[in-house]
């Protein structure tokens, strides 16, 4: 037992020592958070975030190590602390037991004093019972005849005195079988305080035993709670330096324009989550790869001296299934915007030439047709009668309650990844007729990454 609380402690302090190890490196390498909102820096600040967030995973690994041995040591010190109480008052049955014992051993004695002052008594009486006998038994005649007593006097009192010395012999043997008696008991009794002693004494030994043991995992539990403390300290300030770094990219996206701040993000995509199930983290995934939360929307129509949007989209004389023109036109008739100034996706260029369709709109992305067969619910959802795809917050709703249908709901990653496939050409991702598993790749590899940066947000 001793060795497996050694073995405990050492490990605990081992480790205590590595981490030690751990902030002094850091302290001897301080990485240089303000230079993250420079363009330049981003990837170098991505990659620490990137090893911040492992390191984080150690050090809960070692949390959880530490509470795992802390639960084990808290439970054997609760069992000793009741083999102590045990103990204990088995001592105090014991204490009072000899104590007893001890009482009727003086009762004995006391009874034997009694018996010997008694048969003191008595003896002293049959002696001068004898003394008298024996001096009538000397008495001559003429001593007899000066007494003046009756000769049948004289002869009525011998039987007497034969009697009462009877008598006083039946009580010496009397007296002398109940010291006999007397003694037995008193001699079974000192012989059972002293076997009361002895096993009091192996339960003393047997106690301070077993405080012993708890002495030893009260200072394994004292080890264990001051390394998961030094740990704690040292994931709140691996957490801070993640909020900083985070902090700085945010603010280097904000600066370069375009962008939603992610404070307004995540906000929205907590909203929607409320409303659809699925994880603000997934939700911002999505926006992030399809426009960097907002930064990319698309460089077409913002001018004439760019491919506009009755270039980009197809119309009804397009022969394509879909009427994006249309639907467009009604759009932003209804927002109350010019045709041409807001910017839209571009179809896709090979060898320098646009192929394929673009016009997509927003933070999400969504082509006007997509747009139009969830405008009255996401319009319902944030609480409009027009929803507007170039709205942070209702970009981020539509994006919600389209993957959402997809599955994304289940908030399972084989769920979420399908659903990001779809959202990005309708089809699985083991399609074989499309390509694209890459993208729902991406989404939950940024899922992952901005899910820990939420996970940081919440513990503030």
């Amino acid at each position: 037992m001793k060795t497996h609380i050694r073995t405990t402690i050492f490990l605990v302090s081992t480790l205590m020592i590595g981490m030690y190890g751990l902030q002094t490196h850091t302290v001897n390498a301080q990485f240089d958070v303000s230079k993250c909102n420079r363009e330049e820096n981003e990837s170098d600040c991505r990659k620490r975030l990137e090893d911040l967030a492992k390191e984080i995973q150690v050090i809960n690994g070692g949390i959880q190590l530490q509470d795992q041995n802390q639960a084990k040591l808290g439970a054997e010190i609760t069992q000793l602390n009741g083999e102590i109480k045990k103990t204990s008052t088995e001592i105090k049955k014991k204490n009072s037991l000899i104590q007893n014992i001890k009482s009727d051993i003086v009762e004995r004695e006391q009874s034997l004093e009694q018996l010997n002052q008694k048969l003191q008594r008595e003896k002293e009486s049959l002696e001068k019972i004898l003394r008298k006998r024996y001096e009538l038994d000397d008495s001559t005649v003429f001593e007899f005849i000066l007494s003046n007593e009756q000769v049948s006097d004289f002869y009525e009192d011998a039987p007497a005195f034969s009697y009462v010395q009877d008598s006083l012999s039946d009580s010496f043997a009397i007296i002398d079988q109940l010291k006999v008696d007397i003694y037995g008991q008193k001699s079974e009794l000192e012989k059972k305080r002293e076997e009361e002693d002895a096993a009091k004494y192996g339960l003393q030994v047997e106690q301070k035993k077993i405080e012993d043991q708890k002495k030893e995992r009260d200072q394994a539990l004292a080890v264990s709670e001051q390394a998961e403390a030094s740990l704690t300290q040292l994931r709140a300030i691996r957490e801070k330096e993640i909020q900083e770094i985070t902090s700085k990219l945010f603010e280097l996206r904000d600066l370069a324009g375009g962008g939603i701040p992610f404070g307004d993000a995540y906000a929205f995509a907590k909203e929607a989550s409320k409303k659809t199930g699925v994880r603000p983290a997934f939700i911002l995934a999505i926006l992030e790869q399809e426009s960097n939360l907002g930064k990319n929307v698309g460089t077409c129509n913002r001018n004439t001296n760019e491919p506009i949007w009755s270039d980009i989209m197809p119309g009804p004389t397009s022969g394509s299934w879909r009427d994006d023109q249309t639907i467009y036109q009604s759009l932003m008739k209804k927002l109350g915007r010019p045709l041409v100034g807001t910017p839209l996706s571009c179809p896709i260029k090979v060898n320098g030439q646009y192929s394929g369709w673009g016009g997509a709109m927003g933070p999400s992305q969504f082509i006007p047709t997509t747009w139009q067969s969830y405008e009255s619910r996401i319009a319902k959802s944030v609480g409009v009668s027009v929803a507007n795809p170039w709205n942070a917050q209702h970009a981020i709703h539509a994006t919600a309650l389209y993957v959402s249908d997809l599955g994304a709901g289940a908030q399972t990653y084989t769920a979420e990844r399908e659903a990001a496939c779809k959202y990005y050409s309708g089809r699985s991702c083991s399609d074989p007729s499309v390509k694209n598993a890459f993208y729902g790749d991406g989404v939950m590899n940024r899922t992952v990454r901005i899910q820990a940066n939420i996970d940081i947000i919440e513990r503030q």
